[in-house]
């Protein structure tokens, strides 16, 4: 316990002596004095204080217009919205498609996985699918051909058949 305190003074000992020693290596090789680079440090504050003011208030006034534009566009897009809802015959695009960002959102929000997992899973599955559904077009086109020779043999049988 006491080395541990001891290497935790050594550790916090040694950057306090290295800024030290910068600082008086700094003060013997400082080409003004100290009042001098006093007064240039209030000189660059306050010139930095009017840069920042002078940006600070190009920033506002980009926000207020950026501000207005979105207004503007919400404005619009409302009484888009208002015209399409007091429709007199109503479209089935606005519940469609607002129902579709929605579960996009919630699929997006509940996804187990990335959004590349899932791509390669639908190609997985659709070339699952796609060979499936070529075995079953394949087994329908047989068990056609089947059906289509074993009718007429059916017919001639039958027609045997009442023959006798």
């Amino acid at each position: 316990m006491k080395e541990e305190s001891i290497d935790r003074r050594r550790s916090m000992l040694w950057p306090v002596l290295m800024g030290g020693a910068a600082a008086g290596i700094s003060l013997l090789l400082a080409p003004k004095s100290g009042k001098e680079i006093r007064k240039d440090l209030k000189r660059f504050a306050a010139d930095t204080r009017e840069q920042v003011a002078e940006v600070v208030d190009e920033g506002r006034e980009a926000v207020a217009k950026a501000v207005k534009a979105g207004k503007v566009t919400y404005n619009k897009g409302t009484e888009a919205i208002e015209k399409l809802v007091h429709r007199k015959e109503r479209s089935l695009m606005v519940p469609i498609l607002t129902s579709g960002i929605i579960g996009a959102g919630v699929a997006l929000l509940l996804a187990p996985k990335s959004g590349r997992e899932i791509r390669k899973d639908l190609k997985r599955f659709a070339a699952i699918t796609r060979d499936t559904f070529a075995t079953a077009v394949d087994k329908g086109k047989a068990l056609y051909r089947e059906g289509s020779t074993a009718l007429p043999e059916a017919v001639e049988a039958g027609k045997k058949a009442m023959v006798h």
